[in-house]
């Protein structure tokens, strides 16, 4: 009976996991074939796309497929299916700006990259285990080496690439060192055992080494999410890239930083309360990141005039709000009695900086000067709403939404964002959330001016040269995509606040008692044993 159970774990798992796989196979055939066949960038772009289609009906066919909480390693919950939908919806986004991005003979491996680090980013949304999520990490920055690389080898790429690749993997090591004291406290990988076993008993004894194992894994997520104080790479090799990898890195790094700290660190933990003492540290440490964070990102974004280091500065103090978030969800759960939770809060901000931060970098890809170089500073852009109505329309939305103005997705983000922080405690307990609140609005206000100024430039400072639009209509419609999703979400937020919300109870959902399953039965008591023998 156990032996049938346990195959029937691993079939449901596979089917679960069989859109990645599907990308994969893909991505391999691409790659493989690539050095062997010579064909049109285009032609390996459609390729990609039949990939991303052929995974999305994958996708929504095994929806309804569910493996055992407390022995699969990986999930199919209202997250992974919202996230993995995301994802690849963004994909083709990504594509459609990268369409003429590589060269004829680079093409097939760029966009097998791309795919890798599409399905990279789905592990971790699906992940139920610290091992396989770990695997989704790496699925994600191996590839981006490879795209930082192949794009154009140019010393400034090749500069970016270098300091990606070794920040990257001191990243890594973090996580993992920090997932390792994980295992060695609770005795077990599996991410729905450890938020059960947190519940039902006290797996960290010892308050030191807990505390290290949040310290590490949240250092090295802060570098996925280009967050205070593992940032210090993102305006580099954002200005080192091509418009459309810093794109990427824009999105892609932040969904898979943050959906990892919801599942390792906010859901295991968030159980306890904020009177826990790993917990309230867990807490402030969030706490002085978040203001960190978003205080930098925005000051120094100020003094910005390149495009790229602006938007990488941006990008910043949006890993500072949604550090918020992350504060607000080490308090207040899921748990019932809050109308706003924080990693609700951050499913929403995701959703809306997607397409903010992706249509913004799309017109930048867009536009080309005269002389056919790209659009490299604000000033570029001056006078493009009268040259190019469209496209300043497209980017006047993204930046509109970037800053938070009502009607728009990005408001709704912040609102939902400050709004958990602000309800997350009562008392006395409550003012440390208050304090982050107001200063997250006030960096909010300080952020608006370096998006306004873009504006103004584009519709009340003449052109000296008109710029070109180049883009073709993949990227055209990738940018519509963008803006009119801000304004249709801005205006009518309901069903993705309720698909946001399913995501963050599904995502803290585990039965108090660890032996609530058959397969659970067979597996938790060895992890119980081991945590004994820690203890």
């Amino acid at each position: 009976m156990t032996l049938q159970l346990a195959y029937q774990t691993v079939q449901n798992t596979l089917l679960i996991v069989s859109p990645e796989v599907l990308l994969l196979a893909v991505a391999i055939v691409m790659m493989t074939a690539s050095p062997f066949v010579r064909l049109p960038c285009s032609t390996w772009a459609a390729l990609a796309g039949f990939g991303l289609i052929a995974s999305l009906l994958v996708l929504i066919a095994s929806r309804n497929v569910r493996a055992d909480l407390y022995a699969a390693p990986a999930v199919n919950d209202a997250l992974a299916f919202y996230g993995r939908l995301f994802l690849l919806l963004t994909g083709f986004i990504l594509l459609g700006l990268a369409h003429r991005e590589p060269s004829d003979d680079r093409a097939g491996e760029f966009f097998g990259g791309l795919l890798m680090i599409e399905a990279g980013a789905m592990i971790v949304a699906a992940s139920n285990d610290v091992v396989f999520l770990f695997v989704g990490l790496e699925l994600v920055s191996i590839p981006t080496y490879l795209l930082l690389y192949l794009s154009r080898r140019t010393a400034v790429t090749q500069e970016a690439a270098t300091k990606y690749f070794y920040l990257s993997i001191f990243a890594s090591g973090l996580v993992l060192y920090g997932l390792a004291f994980l295992y060695g406290l609770a005795g077990t990988t599996n991410l729905k055992t450890l938020a059960a076993l947190t519940t039902d008993a006290p797996i960290f004894p010892n308050l030191t080494i807990g505390l290290i194992a949040v310290v590490f894994v949240m250092a090295g997520l802060c570098f996925r999410v280009a967050a205070v104080p593992l940032h210090f790479y993102a305006p580099d090799v954002y200005q080192g890239s091509p418009a459309v990898i810093a794109a990427m890195l824009s999105w892609i790094p932040k969904f898979v930083g943050f959906v990892a700290m919801i599942r390792v660190l906010t859901v295991v933990f968030a159980v306890k309360g904020a009177s826990d003492p790993l917990v309230s540290k867990a807490i402030y440490m969030s706490w002085i990141v978040a203001v960190a964070t978003m205080t930098l990102g925005n000051a120094v974004a100020l003094l910005q005039r390149d495009l790229k280091r602006l938007l990488a500065y941006s990008s910043i103090a949006h890993a500072g709000y949604l550090m918020v978030g992350v504060t607000a969800s080490f308090a207040n759960g899921p748990r019932e009695g809050h109308l706003f939770y924080g990693s609700e809060g951050i499913f929403f901000y995701l959703t809306a900086y997607a397409l903010m931060t992706l249509g913004v970098f799309g017109v930048i890809i867009a536009m080309k000067r005269p002389d056919g170089r790209s659009v490299e500073t604000i000033d570029d852009l001056s006078g493009l709403g009268f040259s190019q109505p469209l496209p300043a329309l497209a980017m006047t939305v993204c930046l509109l939404s970037l800053t938070g103005f009502p009607g728009l997705a990005g408001f709704w983000g912040k609102l939902q964002i400050f709004a958990a922080a602000f309800s997350a405690e009562s008392g006395e307990e409550a003012w440390p959330f208050y304090m982050l609140t107001i200063i997250g609005v006030l960096n909010a206000a300080v952020g608006a001016f370096y998006y306004l100024r873009i504006i103004v430039l584009m519709y009340f400072h003449p052109q000296d040269a008109p710029l070109k639009a180049t883009g073709g209509w993949p990227v055209a419609l990738a940018v519509g995509s963008c803006a009119s999703l801000s304004l249709l979400i801005g205006v009518f937020p309901a069903p993705v606040s309720e698909a946001c919300r399913q995501a963050a109870v599904a995502a803290a959902d585990h039965e108090v008692a660890v032996y609530a399953t058959p397969v659970a039965r067979q597996v938790a008591p060895v992890a119980v044993d081991v945590r004994l023998a820690h203890d």
